[in-house]
């Protein structure tokens, strides 16, 4: 499928919501330990409560999806549907992303490993039945690296998944993601020639911006929870040596978008002439170089600055998602407003909308 001589590759979408995989898709001896959420928001794990933290939703969402979208609604966003919705948009593939399904505090890690293998098997099943247009993206749980370790290399022998996300804010405090203890994780995602996808939720249940200081206010926490916790990763990824340490780790970041890169990607550059020989780990590059290596970002289709952040960074890596079936995303135009309604060039579009998200996820 083309549009306009452009094939396009939606390199950040979602499932509509995520089924109970209890019964179907959770090894038995873990389904009685998983999270359960209370009437008053309260998560309890094994029993105890970890968060009063409660994402509110309007009304309008659930009428949007009723009405906008109400034909895939019909079939609850089957595969079919999805199928239908990549049609309705001109979108030849499309990388489909849930939620991390593990942000709770306190979570053991072998609970948490076995709810993501779950999620891991319902993904297989999900795409495929999609005709190999829908990407399936694997979930990685960082708690226990070696677990991850082992789940990465399942998914790729056995389900072919081509890429792995995970949240911006790792679930452990104080092991941010430059440390060393995720290292062995990073080196089997090189080995494997799979991508790492840092994806953005709001309320991960501790340390995040915008929950800890706006609490259930949703508009906040989105506002400052999407663009700054990408920021906060991107320093460790570019910052703390995990490009020098693996420089064949392709990372995307998502769903937070672009415009404030070319000017972040500045002042990394001035904290490494700063600091590097006093405060950092050892590092060849400058952090711009590193990201031009082997980092992407992904924009919003109707993002204003993106023609500037093209014309200072370049569109090598750079990518665009509809965010679908989510209420940000431009439904159901903007594929078509991105390729009819900017100053990029014809070539820098073709990379942003097919190229660079092939060589992202490395998919034909």
């Amino acid at each position: 499928m083309m549009y306009k001589g452009y094939r396009i590759i939606d390199a950040d979408s979602h499932y509509h919501r995520i089924p109970d995989l209890k019964d179907t898709y959770i090894d038995p001896e873990f389904r009685d330990r998983l999270p359960t959420v209370r009437p008053d928001g309260v998560t309890m794990v094994d029993g105890r409560g970890t968060s009063t933290v409660q994402f509110k939703r309007s009304d309008y969402l659930n009428d949007m999806w009723d009405t906008e979208y109400g034909k895939y609604a019909s079939r609850g966003f089957d595969p079919k549907a999805y199928l239908m919705a990549m049609d309705d948009q001109a979108v030849d593939k499309m990388a489909l992303f849930g939620v991390p399904i593990v942000g709770a505090w306190g979570l053991d890690p072998a609970v948490a490993d076995a709810m993501v293998r779950g999620y891991n098997r319902w993904v297989h099943d999900f795409v495929d039945q999609t005709e190999g247009r829908a990407i399936g993206i694997g979930q990685i749980d960082l708690r226990d690296v070696d677990r991850a370790c082992k789940e990465v290399r399942h998914c790729v022998e056995e389900y072919g998944f081509r890429a792995f996300f995970t949240n911006t804010q790792p679930p452990i405090p104080g092991i941010t993601l430059d440390r060393p203890y995720y290292d062995p994780l990073w080196s089997t995602m090189e080995e494997m020639d799979v991508a790492l996808c840092l994806h953005n939720v709001a309320g991960a249940g501790h340390g995040q911006i915008g929950q800890d200081r706006f609490g259930d206010w949703a508009a906040a926490r989105i506002a400052f929870t999407f663009p700054v916790e990408m920021q906060v990763a991107f320093f460790s990824i570019l910052l703390g040596g995990v490009c020098e340490r693996h420089p064949n780790l392709r990372v995307v970041g998502l769903e937070s978008g672009a415009g404030w890169l070319p000017y972040l990607l500045w002042y990394y550059d001035e904290l490494f002439e700063r600091y590097h020989e006093v405060d950092l780990p050892p590092m060849e590059l400058k952090p711009s170089e590193y990201f031009r290596r082997q980092c992407f970002i992904s924009a919003e289709l109707e993002e204003p600055t993106l023609p500037h952040v093209v014309d200072l960074l370049g569109a090598d890596n750079v990518v665009v998602g509809s965010d679908f079936p989510h209420p940000e995303g431009p439904y159901p135009d903007g594929i078509r407003v991105f390729v009819d309604g900017n100053a990029i060039s014809a070539g820098d579009k073709r990379k942003i909308l097919c190229d660079n998200p092939r060589r992202l996820y490395g998919v034909e």
